[in-house]
C-alpha cells in the first residue's frame, strides 16, 4: 500500500472523475459543486450506481467502507463522501505504522 493519505479536496476531483469518466455518468467534471448531493435532488445515483462507486472508491484507496458506517448521509455531498475517505485513509495509515511498529519490536 502506497504511504500517502490524499487531501480532501484531491479526492473530491477523483471522485468526480471517477463519476464521469469510469461510471460514463452524463455530466461534466467541472459542472459539480464540491457540495452538490450524490442522492435526489443532486446526481440521483441509485443504490446500484451507489455501490459501484463504493466498490471503486475502495479499490482506488486500498480501503474498505464497513456496513456499521454506510449511511445514506455519506452520500449527501461530495465534501462529506471525500473527507470519510480521508479519515479512513488516514485510520488505515495509523493501524499499518502501529502494526508494523509492534511487529519490529518483536
Amino acid at each position: 500500500m502506497e504511504n500517502k493519505v490524499t487531501e480532501a479536496s484531491e479526492i473530491i476531483q477523483e471522485i468526480k472523475h471517477i463519476l464521469v469518466e469510469d461510471m460514463q455518468l452524463n455530466v461534466i467534471v467541472e459542472e459539480i459543486p464540491d457540495n452538490y448531493s450524490l442522492l435526489e435532488g443532486g446526481l440521483a445515483l441509485d443504490s446500484i450506481l451507489i455501490a459501484e462507486l463504493i466498490t471503486r472508491i475502495e479499490d482506488r484507496y486500498e480501503l474498505r467502507f464497513d456496513d456499521d458506517v454506510l449511511k445514506v448521509e455519506l452520500f449527501n455531498n461530495l465534501n462529506l463522501l471525500a473527507g470519510f475517505v480521508a479519515q479512513k485513509q488516514l485510520a488505515t495509515q495509523f493501524n499499518l505504522g502501529v502494526s508494523q511498529s509492534e511487529e519490529a519490536t518483536c
